[in-house]
């Protein structure tokens, strides 16, 4: 059904939340990564092979073939 907005407030209580995590990691000695949500899908299928059990795909609306990793 799609995405769902959140009001200011909830933004602000989880970037604080999120802000305490963080640095609580970091003073643990944890580094930060970040990958892509979406990724094309013959780029996921070269880090899977041909295991589409893995991944879940989908099509944007120019018909672009898309794919979510399985562990996001």
């Amino acid at each position: 059904q799609g995405t769902r907005d959140h009001p200011p407030a909830q933004v602000a209580l989880r970037d604080r939340l999120l802000s305490a995590v963080v640095s609580c990691f970091k003073r643990h000695g944890a580094a930060a990564i970040d990958t892509p949500v979406l990724e094309l899908r013959e780029t996921l299928m070269g880090k899977y092979g041909e295991d589409t059990k893995l991944i879940y795909e989908l099509q944007d609306q120019g018909g672009e073939l898309l794919a979510l990793r399985y562990d996001l």
